[in-house]
């Protein structure tokens, strides 16, 4: 059977964090499903002054934005990359350059999120020193449980932890 979502229909759900960062998503993407995707794909709202997410970089995945709306500022590495409609960026895994997207506008910004789906999923959060990981775990109740983890960047040897009795 296909798996048919028409976006015009679907709510938006929320999703933020203090005054900075607040978004507005419509997932297409079926993980909702008993298997894992190979491709992610959302529809994002930002208010003006709205970030995203955090400043990150994915090891695993790739991304690609499509503005359909409004205009904003890619924060890409260290540059400042103006966005407007019809603009089309590609976001490569694993390039040394964390990424996210800010209206720096007065209305409002539209624009899908493309994503590949290779887990696990390694993500470095520079601004907070963070690393994220994710996975997915079979579940007896249904459809398979995400999982999330965030860690300090920070040096540990091996051993770390680990009791040795």
């Amino acid at each position: 059977m296909v798996y048919k979502r028409n976006v015009n229909e679907m709510e938006w759900a929320e999703m933020g964090h203090g005054e900075r960062f607040h978004n507005h998503r419509k997932m297409l993407t079926p993980l909702d499903q008993t298997y894992v995707p190979k491709l992610g794909v959302s529809l994002f709202r930002l208010h003006p002054g709205k970030c995203s997410f955090p400043f990150h970089e994915h090891m695993a995945n790739d991304e690609a934005i499509l503005v359909t709306r409004g205009r904003g500022t890619l924060r890409y590495g260290d540059e400042q990359v103006p966005l407007s409609e019809g603009d089309y960026v590609h976001l490569p895994a694993a390039s040394g350059n964390a990424h996210h997207v800010i209206n720096t506008s007065d209305e409002d910004l539209e624009y899908y999120c493309f994503s590949s789906i290779v887990l696990p999923e390694v993500v470095l959060y520079p601004d907070s020193n963070k690393i994220g990981t994710m996975a997915f775990k079979a579940s007896a109740k249904g459809p398979r449980e995400r999982m999330v983890a965030f860690l300090r960047h920070e040096p540990v040897d091996y051993w770390e932890g680990e009791k040795p009795k």
